[in-house]
């Protein structure tokens, strides 16, 4: 049997963002077969994802992205307040509105398709979300404007981000 070293622990924790633990036991379970030890976490993932989805996820937050004549805004929800203020949540979040705005999905099916910056999909990522924070997450709805060069985009989040707008305004400058 091999070895599971601390370094092969971070590594797979740096790969697959598991705990400590998890990774432990995974790369135990693989006989420190790191790529094994990836698939059977993203397989468990699946499965405490899987253990989750009936649960309601009613808190969240909204991600507000702008670049040039696109702007997109989302819904995320998670069962607690205190996981939307989460870091890796929050990154999650952020990272939807951008691959939204970029993407310009019709429907939610056609958005969790969109490849995330690590290369998931966005639905992949939601359940690697959900595996790894430990709570129900969603991506509940989204919306994507587009303006002219003429136009001005007005974008506001409120409440912490749990409400986010975003306006379209004709004539003025940015500024104003």
């Amino acid at each position: 049997m091999a070895e599971i070293t601390a370094k092969l622990v971070k590594e797979l924790r740096e790969k697959s963002g598991a705990g400590v633990m998890d990774a432990k036991k995974a790369l135990a379970e693989t006989d420190g077969d790191i790529d094994k030890a990836v698939e059977l976490l993203r397989e468990k993932g699946m499965a405490k994802a899987a253990k989750k989805a009936d649960r309601v996820a009613a808190e969240g937050l909204t991600g507000v992205y702008v670049s040039g004549n696109v702007a997109a805004v989302v819904e995320v929800n998670a069962e607690t307040d205190f996981v939307a203020k989460n870091a890796q949540f929050v990154e999650l979040v952020n990272e939807t509105a951008k691959v939204i705005a970029e993407g310009k999905p019709a429907s939610n099916e056609e958005a969790l398709a969109l490849i995330m910056p690590n290369g998931d999909t966005l639905e992949a990522a939601y359940v690697n979300a959900t595996a790894t924070i430990g709570e129900k997450i969603s991506f509940r709805r989204f919306a994507v404007i587009e303006k002219t060069d003429e136009q001005h985009f007005g974008a506001y989040q409120h409440n912490g981000g749990r409400i986010g707008v975003i306006s379209v305004i004709e004539g003025g400058d940015d500024a104003h």
